[in-house]
């Protein structure tokens, strides 16, 4: 069993276990993951002044902008899953609409008041990535762990045949659920005593101050980030809707 972290990436802590017979192998699946992580937050973290993310929010001023092809693509899967969850998702926290997408990875900004905000999108779309590396590599049993908040568990535990997680109400610490991961991710989102209003539904402009979490399981380490935070602002007919376009989700909302 291989265990790696790194105090903070793409702003949490990172764990991941890695299990298979050759170490040679597994060290060099951590330095490509670690290299990996690092070259996402030079993409996608906000308050690095120099990932591209902040030279785009510091440049909206401008016609038009030139962005990566990488980012290119990011930005068309924010497209999506802005449209099919309603625009509950949107990384501008206003309206996402107002960003272009033009020809020769080009982008502009209709008002000048739109940023980006990957905070709801970058964990999960991090540990989509890393999977496909760790299935690469014909490893078959893995547990990655970002914050507590987005973990992927592939395979099973060396004792066990899944990985349980348990999670805990941050108010009191009490039992709120027990997952057994096996090939799928748990992503978790919500308010704390030390942490709330973080939240914002961008149809209302209105942060979640609610005392409630939310809990969503899906085989796309991507699809279950970004449905945790919606489902906190999401209404009974809004999630009615959501259940509709992802079909293959486990989606609990809890009262704190």
């Amino acid at each position: 069993m291989f265990h790696g972290f790194i105090p903070h990436i793409m702003g949490t802590r990172f764990d991941i276990l890695l299990i298979h017979s050759n170490a040679e192998r597994l060290n060099g699946l951590w330095t490509h993951i670690i290299n990996e992580l690092e070259r996402l937050d030079k993409i996608l973290n906000r308050f690095d002044p120099h990932s591209e993310v902040s030279k785009i929010n510091s440049h909206t001023y401008q016609s038009k902008i030139q962005i990566s092809k990488e980012m290119e693509s990011i930005l068309q899967l924010c497209s999506y899953y802005y449209e099919t969850t309603s625009h509950l998702f949107d990384i501008t926290l206003k309206d996402f609409s107002k960003i272009q997408l033009h020809e020769h990875s080009c982008i502009s900004f209709i008002s000048p008041d739109i940023s980006l905000d990957f905070g709801g999108f970058a964990k999960g779309y991090a540990l989509k990535k890393i999977k496909k590396l760790i299935e690469q590599e014909n490893i078959n049993h893995a547990f990655v762990n970002f914050g507590n908040s987005s973990i992927l568990g592939m395979g099973h535990h060396p004792y066990g045949d899944s990985w349980r997680v348990s999670f805990l109400n941050p108010y009191n610490q009490s039992l709120l659920n027990e997952f057994d991961l096996k090939n799928t991710t748990l992503s978790t989102s919500g308010n704390t005593l030390q942490y709330t209003g973080h939240i914002m539904n961008p149809l209302t402009g209105l942060f979640n101050e609610q005392r409630k979490a939310s809990s969503i399981i899906s085989t796309d380490p991507l699809e279950a980030e970004i449905l945790s935070t919606v489902w906190m602002i999401a209404n009974k007919e809004q999630q009615l809707l959501l259940t509709e376009n992802f079909k293959n989700i486990q989606a609990t909302i809890y009262d704190l």
